[in-house]
C-alpha cells in the first residue's frame, strides 16, 4: 500500500475531512489531496507531522514496498523519490526490525535442523 492510501485510510477511520487534516498540517487542501492520491510525496518533516496526527510512527506510513538502502546517507526510497538523511529514530527502528528478523531466521534454522 502506498503512502496516499495509508493516510487516506487513517483520515477516514478518524472521521476527518481533507480540509481538517490540511489545516492541522498548515498546508492547502489541494496539496494534501495530492499526497492522498500519490501525485506528490510529503517531505519527511510533513510525514512526521501526519504520523503525529494519527498517533503512528513514520515507518507505519511508508509504502509496503519501501526500499531500505543502507549507505552513508541512510536513504529510503518512497514512490519515485528518495528521502535522505533519515532521523536516528527511524534508523534505529529499521535496525531493530532487521535484528528481530535475523533472530527469527536463526530460530527457524534451528527448528529445521532438529
Amino acid at each position: 500500500m502506498k503512502i496516499g492510501n495509508k493516510i487516506r485510510s487513517l483520515r477516514i477511520e478518524r472521521n476527518l475531512s481533507p480540509i481538517q487534516v490540511a489545516d492541522m498540517l498548515e498546508i492547502s487542501e489541494s496539496t494534501y489531496r495530492r499526497y492522498e492520491t500519490d501525485k506528490n510525496s510529503p517531505s519527511l518533516d510533513l510525514l512526521n507531522k501526519i504520523a503525529q496526527i494519527y498517533n503512528k510512527e513514520v515507518v507505519d506510513l511508508l509504502p509496503d514496498n519501501c526500499v531500505y538502502q543502507e549507505n552513508k546517507d541512510y536513504s529510503v526510497g518512497i514512490n519515485e523519490g528518495v528521502i535522505n538523511h533519515l532521523s536516528d529514530k527511524i534508523i534505529e527502528l529499521y535496525e531493530n526490525q532487521i535484528s528481530e528478523l535475523k533472530e527469527q531466521i536463526r530460530e527457524l534454522k534451528k527448528k529445521t535442523k532438529s
